[in-house]
């Protein structure tokens, strides 16, 4: 019988949540490593090993997701469920409300207009929701410090990009003029997206900019289609598995080792079980645009039936 190493364990867990594993671990202690796909100084993925040593809980801050990973196979014993702490759990829960109610304050606030990073990417015409300084919806405290310090560097306006799960906003992504970007600190992105068109179909993009690219050919195609920006590769995936017919438009990344030498985008999208289809080249569909004209995309996009 095949061993599974803590190693091996370990590896699976972040899979299953989006990130990359830690170069160094410490036993007990939660350990910062990137999300898969993104550059090693986005540090939004933690892991911690139980003080046993046989198992441990990998973590993406960015999608809210936790993943328990336990060592099997001939030899090893069954983990035990990490003790639960009531206390924190509530602190955690009470946290992410006070998220959720800033993020909403921050869309119902931001104005429609246009933004420099949307005419940077072929859209100069296009309204998104810009607000000029989101800070002012942070609570006072630790807490507003703490989503201060989690805000893409530079000046506004700040395009605002919101997360809802249902109806309820959950999450913003904060867009720079220079495109800098980074969703609101303990959001919850899992499972969230942001709604840009409806119709019969539904395809499913990461970034804001990719949605727009797609929107824009389907429409040259003459295709009626919901488009959707669900802003990681993991959560492209987890929200087009719970929508029966869903496409996704993936971006075509970088191969990744820990990934059997796929791209993040391809990875997760072949794991979804739906539709997907990605540029022929490495980026998205609106680097595709740019590059090659609409027409490019449009013709790519053709062959996905429904």
């Amino acid at each position: 019988m095949t061993h599974m190493t803590l190693s091996d364990a370990m590896l699976d867990g972040c899979r299953a949540v989006g990130i990359e594993p830690p170069r160094k671990t410490i036993i007990g202690q939660w350990v910062k490593c990137p999300v898969t796909g993104k550059a090693r100084s986005n540090t939004s993925g933690r892991v911690m090993i139980f003080d046993d040593e046989t198992g441990g809980i990998a973590w993406n801050w960015a999608t809210g997701e936790q993943h328990t990973f336990r060592v099997g196979g001939e030899g090893y014993g069954k983990v035990s469920a990490p003790r639960r702490d009531p206390e924190a759990e509530r602190r955690e829960r009470e946290e992410r409300e006070a998220v959720a109610r800033v993020c909403a304050d921050i869309v119902r606030t931001a104005e429609q207009a246009a933004h420099p990073y949307l005419a940077r990417k072929g859209f100069a015409e296009e309204l998104g929701l810009v607000h000029e300084a989101p800070w002012r919806h942070f609570p006072h405290g630790p807490l507003g410090e703490a989503l201060t310090r989690a805000m893409p560097q530079g000046d506004g306006p700040w395009l605002i990009v919101p997360g809802r799960i249902g109806q309820r906003v959950t999450t913003v992504q904060f867009i720079a003029p220079d495109g800098g970007k980074k969703n609101v600190l303990n959001g919850v992105m899992g499972g969230a997206s942001h709604r840009i068109a409806t119709g019969r179909e539904t395809w499913v993009c990461e970034g804001i900019a990719t949605a727009l690219s797609v929107r824009a050919a389907l429409r040259m195609l003459g295709r009626s289609a919901t488009v959707l920006s669900a802003f990681s590769a993991h959560n492209v995936a987890k929200v087009a598995a719970a929508i029966p017919g869903a496409i996704i438009a993936a971006d075509h990344d970088k191969p990744v080792e820990s990934l059997h030498g796929k791209g993040t985008g391809e990875f997760y999208a072949a794991q979804s079980g739906c539709q997907w289809v990605m540029p022929p080249c490495l980026g998205d569909f609106n680097d595709q645009h740019q590059a090659e004209g609409l027409r490019a995309v449009a013709l790519h996009l053709r062959g996905i039936a429904v």
